[in-house]
């Protein structure tokens, strides 16, 4: 069953109806849907869809051939002598109507035939308007180069590009409809809105019991989850898994992980400019007074999970999965209780997609600050700025009720920027608020329940 994706779906149908030439180039992490999305695009539609392998040149043409000689009615064992060729058959192929022409894993073919992407350019730039052309990757980082790159025999030839990220909010919830509201915040605040994550679930089980199969295992689905969603670019190389273990214990700044990991901070800064470009991780600000500073989190928290409770434990899990996952209860409790930020964070940003907030705000962060005029330091949840107002976040995933003095501390806080903004606070608490808490236009207070019935539409809605 496929769920989502109806921003990028009516795109791509929309751009398909017109009548010129298009040449678009998708591009996401590993397992994030690009694939999925572009199979069900493609239903029903004239075309050819090229899944490239990890093969020699010839071994990917040869596969090429196969799906085209379909289309032709040649031999299926018929081997075209060049991708030249191939290509100026596939003309051939698509007549005078629309035609769709997907090559997925791009980069595959790339790393073994440098000439390749001349031989696209020369297709592109012949092609009829009739030809709708897409091209996919996971290789993010080489993708961007070609994008980037004027030397790329690519550059500036695209009509369109789509980075596929992870779903928003409701289209997540999506995958967990007849669940509890406890339920639905613990799988987001594990594996955020992560379509392929999501799919895996089996809601006839616990939560509990969900991890033991997929992560707890040796034979779970996500036990040996980098190799499923890192790029060839990162997954091969033990420094890219000791710096990625090292964010997930919470070593976030360039100086803390080469500490950590013992490796030199000019190497470990190349290492994670790769992850950057790859989209494994990301970067953060930080305000130590009056300077700025960086820090780095791992994007996706099913993968900082992993490196947090699976990596130094296989060997134990394969013995007895059950026990390694109970002895670690009361740390997962706590990571999912942090992971509500982010779920609460998830809802912001489709509401302020969706133009329900006071203004549109650029990116919701969190925010610290060591050193400030109340002489204490000051976290917040979420922030972001829009013209003269300012969006400030709070979240709390515990068993109390958040109460009029938490709120109060919370305003206190934001008391440190000036005065002469507006301030819009949302406050998110999974066990509701005391009944002595402060009520105002600016103050939005929600429930976990809250941000569920807030999703519009269908709850069991399929694209």
């Amino acid at each position: 069953m496929f769920f989502g994706r109806k921003k990028e779906l009516k795109e791509l149908e929309l751009r398909y109806r017109g009548s010129r030439k298009e040449f678009g180039i998708i591009y996401g992490r590993r397992r994030i849907g690009k694939s999925a999305l572009v199979r069900y695009f493609f239903n029903g539609k004239r075309g050819i869809f090229f899944q490239a392998k990890q093969d020699t040149s010839y071994g990917n043409l040869r596969s090429f051939s196969f799906e085209l000689n379909k289309l032709l009615g040649l031999p299926v064992s018929f081997v075209f002598s060049s991708w030249q060729e191939a290509f100026d058959s596939v003309l051939q192929a698509a007549g005078e109507e629309r035609f769709l022409f997907v090559i997925d894993e791009y980069p595959y073919i790339v790393s073994q035939d440098s000439s390749f992407p001349s031989v696209l350019q020369e297709f592109i730039d012949n092609a009829p308007d009739n030809i709708f052309m897409l091209i996919l990757g996971s290789d993010v980082a080489l993708l961007k180069k070609e994008l980037e790159d004027q030397k790329s025999p690519i550059y500036k030839r695209r009509t369109f590009e789509m980075n596929i990220g992870k779903m928003p909010f409701d289209e997540a919830a999506l995958f967990l409809s007849g669940l509890t509201v406890d339920d639905k915040c613990a799988y987001l605040a594990l594996m955020s809105s992560y379509p392929y994550y999501l799919s895996a679930i089996d809601k006839d089980i616990s939560f509990k019991e969900n991890m033991e199969h997929l992560l707890f295992n040796e034979y779970g689905i996500f036990y040996n989850l980098p190799d499923q969603v890192l790029s060839n670019s990162t997954k091969v190389q033990d420094v890219y898994n000791a710096i990625l273990r090292s964010i997930a214990h919470r070593h976030y700044t360039l100086k803390d992980i080469s500490t950590d990991i013992h490796e030199e901070s000019s190497k470990v800064s190349k290492y994670i400019s790769t992850l950057l470009k790859s989209e494994i991780i990301a970067k953060r600000s930080t305000f130590m007074g009056s300077k700025n500073s960086h820090y780095y989190v791992i994007s996706d928290p099913l993968l900082r999970f992993w490196y947090l409770f699976i990596y130094d434990e296989q060997e134990l899990i394969k013995i007895n999965g059950a026990k390694v996952l109970e002895d670690n209860i009361p740390l997962i409790k706590d990571f999912v209780s942090r992971g509500f930020e982010d779920t609460a964070i998830l809802f912001l940003d489709q509401e302020n997609i969706k133009g329900n907030l006071p203004e549109l705000f650029p990116e919701i962060q969190n925010f610290k600050e060591d050193n400030t005029v109340l002489g204490r330091s000051v976290e917040i949840d979420g922030l972001s700025r829009a013209k003269d107002t300012l969006l400030v976040v709070e979240c709390k995933y515990r068993n109390k009720m958040f109460t009029n003095a938490m709120l109060e501390h919370l305003i206190e806080s934001a008391s440190i920027f000036t005065d002469k903004l507006h301030r819009e606070y949302y406050v998110f608490s999974k066990s509701g608020f005391s009944g002595d808490i402060r009520r105002g236009e600016n103050i939005h207070l929600y429930t976990a329940d809250n941000i569920f019935t807030a999703v519009s539409g269908p709850s069991d809605e399929q694209v």
